[in-house]
């Protein structure tokens, strides 16, 4: 055994001898803590084993000051956790067996603490007091580190540090309050419902209404209002959109357009090929964007706010993240790289009639020679041979020129009978006409009418690029190479537009010439192809055999950077489809918030109760002016472009009225974690004095004080503080949480509770689950359009089922439906 243990600090602390103390030694900052109280409890349990079941719920192995007592206690839980006895035997030999005898003092010290503890009868106030001082030990650390942050800020500013320091003091409060809760026995309880039930019953305007009124009677009679202490989850598919600069390019089904010269009614390409249109457009005036790009080097610009479907490998379905959430991960090196988003099918493009086959001029930019008097390509190959006569329009055939060239001539060869003259070539006159003819290797480029067109016909161009110039890899990857950068940009276009993976280098050929000096030759531009159905690129059969079916590993648009690059004007849009998704240089997922600020406009506005919104996806600005659109019946679109009738601004004035004098409170910050949120609505409690109701927009947009967990743990963690907050600050808390899309594979679409995004934690934890479904949203020729259905799918202390609501899509706000 140790010295430090042979002296006994058991004598110095509980027995009789007086220690003099060192004065000097008096006045250093011990932590607080009770050594008498720590040995009294480890002692306690030694003796007596049941006593443990009377302090698990107050006392951890952290809470203990002396780094022995944390490792004797350790020991004597595992033991009782396994059903063996821990006396000071078997505590000694487990401790010897961990190789821990030195460190707790061994055979000896247990043996002190059991002779100098009388019994276990006191061990519940022995456990408080060693509580109470870790409380304090923690206290005088957040103390130190909030004078330390005061002192050397660091650049942070006075708000930033009063918030952090709150934070700290709130975590403690939080551990302090373990001691305070347990067990209470029925009887005082059945007091309290009782006088809930007279209270009820005496009020002078009896109704079916016991909590927070929604405004939508159906709604309200099924679940008694909105009560206290509940967790509401509002479910719903995204829809409304994030902004991009006005210069982001967005793709119809024609061609591409300015994000900033699109206009309602515009039709756009798809993720899937069903139609699509603009549906709103959205001015959101200059802000700050970042510069995306991925592992492809495609890139966009979008603001921080902006939603993406992000994929990662142990995620079991896609998380909706904003850019700023996105660059706080790729800090991390567990998701550099590894975190990417979903590729559309291609399936838009226009069906213009072109004047060349769509193979055909993919083999002549591949092979071809378009310059000179003659229209030429080079092969070896007898089946490219048969593949360019069988495309060949009628009249014209193909000509042998010696060794592997070919000409495409008129099979007349230009002279018409009754016709005075050379007849020209079709096809040499449809290369000039699309800008072609005269180019050279390094000129070359694929025309805009054929990059724009649709799958069939952007699919052969490619096809035809990659007969003639394209190669496979001995291990199947594709490449192309070609001395036109234009061309090799083209050609990333032409492959990510039909939904595969395609990236671009760049080489140094060099060759010997006759004098046999080694030179450099023209920079060559390599794209790197990678697709989901490989063999779909080629028709030459020799190409296809060294293929496989699928990639073993496919690629896929992996984020590599996010960085700021400009401040500039941007908007966003809101489309038709039903995965209010559209295709930029990637696909992009929006949220709709209408339901849950329509209650909250409600509660504040005609209740007049205080209501707090944290809003981590739309600005406070937005959100006032969406509230100012619902309640004065305006047109949202009118609102945010400032055309307003004489009408309109009199309802527009009405509006500011009622809000200005509603209790609503809007926070805007963004990423906000458990704590951050639970400090702020404590402080707003404070200052109003009673919250009617509490509105997140939306759970998935929040972060987390766990460190490198997955999401589903997150998750959970913020539903279940989420709930823990309505019952401590006795508040119903309306929480909007994304659906999975696993909704839009099936033929109803109406939602259910497994659709829920990380569904087990927040199906836990909520005591009503509404779910949003309308069906103009999916049929907009529906016979019950401007209709919705609440669909009630869990309520913990009342009936589920649905209620139907009128939607007035122009003014964002859901309304009673009309009995008739």
């Amino acid at each position: 055994m140790s010295s430090d243990f042979s002296r006994s600090p058991r004598k110095n602390n509980f027995g009789n001898q007086p220690k003099s103390i060192d004065p000097a030694i008096a006045q250093l900052r011990v932590p607080p803590h009770s050594i008498e109280a720590e040995q009294s409890v480890l002692g306690g349990l030694l003796l007596d084993n049941e006593s443990l079941d009377r302090i698990t719920d107050l006392l951890t192995e952290v809470d203990f000051y002396r780094s022995e007592h944390k490792l004797i206690y350790q020991q004597i839980t595992r033991l009782l956790e396994r059903g063996r006895p821990a006396d000071v035997i078997t505590v000694s030999e487990a401790i010897e067996q961990s190789g821990l005898t030195d460190e707790t003092g061994g055979l000896a010290y247990l043996g002190e603490l059991a002779a100098n503890t009388p019994s276990a009868a006191n061990i519940r106030r022995y456990a408080e007091i060693v509580r109470e001082r870790a409380v304090l030990r923690h206290l005088v650390v957040a103390g130190d580190e909030i004078a330390t942050d005061a002192l050397n800020p660091l650049g942070r500013d006075a708000k930033e540090l009063l918030d952090t320091a709150e934070q700290k003091v709130f975590a403690i409060a939080e551990m302090g309050a373990r001691a305070q809760q347990g067990f209470v026995h029925i009887n005082p309880l059945l007091t309290q419902v009782v006088e809930r039930i007279q209270e009820l019953h005496d009020r002078e305007n009896p109704s079916e209404i016991t909590g927070v009124p929604t405004g939508f009677t159906d709604l309200d009679r099924m679940t008694s209002g909105l009560q206290p202490g509940d967790l509401i989850i509002v479910a719903g598919r995204p829809s409304m959109g994030k902004a991009q600069p006005l210069d982001a390019q967005v793709r119809t089904r024609t061609g591409w357009k300015r994000m900033g010269d699109l206009q309602i009614g515009d039709a756009l390409a798809s993720v899937d090929g069903q139609p699509s249109m603009v549906t709103g457009v959205y001015p959101q005036g200059v802000r700050q964007v970042y510069k995306v790009t991925f592992s492809d080097g495609r890139s966009t610009e979008c603001c921080a706010e902006h939603l993406w479907s992000v994929h990662y490998r142990t995620w079991d379905a896609p998380r909706v993240l904003n850019t700023e959430k996105l660059i706080d991960l790729l800090s991390k090196k567990r998701y550099q790289n590894r975190l990417w988003i979903d590729q559309h099918t291609g399936d838009f493009g226009h069906h213009d009639e072109l004047p060349v086959d769509a193979w055909l001029l993919g083999a002549l930019l591949g092979d071809g020679s378009l310059s000179g008097s003659a229209l030429r390509f080079s092969t070896a190959s007898a089946e490219m041979l048969q593949r360019v006569q069988t495309v060949l329009p009628a009249a014209m055939t193909v000509t042998h020129a010696g060794h592997y060239d070919y000409r495409i001539v008129r099979e007349d060869r230009g002279h018409a009978p009754g016709m005075a003259g050379s007849q020209p070539n079709a096809i040499k006159e449809a290369l000039i006409g699309l800008g072609l003819w005269g180019k050279d290797s390094a000129t070359k480029f694929i025309p805009r009418p054929y990059l724009e067109a649709n799958r069939d016909v952007r699919l052969n161009v490619l096809r035809g690029l990659l007969d003639t110039d394209g190669w496979v890899e001995k291990w199947g990857s594709v490449r192309l190479s070609t001395a036109s950068q234009q061309m090799a940009n083209d050609v990333a276009e032409l492959v990510r537009s039909l939904g595969g993976w395609c990236s671009i280098t760049t080489k140094q050929p060099h060759f010997t010439n006759k004098e046999g000096v080694r030179t450099a030759g023209k920079t060559a531009w390599v794209c790197h192809i990678n697709h989901p159905q490989p063999r779909s690129l080629f028709l030459l059969s020799d190409k296809i055999a060294r293929l496989p079916e699928t990639w073993a590993r496919e690629k896929r648009p992996n984020f590599v950077s996010i960085e700021p690059v400009r401040e500039v004007a941007c908007q966003c849009i809101s489309v038709s489809h039903p995965t209010r998704l559209y295709v930029t240089d990637n696909d992009i997922v929006t949220h709709n918030t209408a339901f849950a600020l329509n209650i909250a406009e409600y509660v504040a506005v005609d209740v007049g109760l205080p209501v707090a919104v944290f809003s981590m996806e739309m600005g406070g600005t937005q959100l006032a002016m969406r509230m100012l659109a619902s309640i004065g019946r305006l047109d949202s679109h009118r609102v945010r472009t400032g055309r307003l009738t004489d009408d309109e601004w009199s309802r527009l004035t009405y509006a500011l009225g009622k809000l200005h004098e509603a209790p609503m409170h809007i926070d805007e910050t963004g990423g906000m974690n458990p704590t951050d949120l639970r400090g702020r609505a404590r402080r707003l409690k404070r200052q109003v004095g009673k919250l009617g109701l509490i509105v997140i927009d939306y759970i998935q947009l929040m972060g987390s004080t766990r460190q490198n967990e997955n999401r589903a743990t997150e998750v959970s963690e913020i539903s279940r503080s989420l709930k823990a907050l309505a019952r401590e600050l006795e508040v119903p808390i309306i929480a909007l949480s994304q659906l999975s899309r696993k909704v839009e594979e099936r033929t109803d679409k109406r939602p259910m509770m497994s659709d829920l995004r990380e569904s087990g934690a927040i199906e836990q934890d909520a005591d009503v689950i509404l779910m949003m479904y309308r069906e103009d949203y999916y049929k907009p020729d529906t016979p019950d359009k401007g209709m919705a259905e609440v669909i009630i799918g869990k309520q913990r202390n009342g009936p589920t089922g649905t209620v139907s609501l009128a939607f007035l899509g122009e003014y964002t706000r859901f309304e009673n439906l009309a009995r008739s």
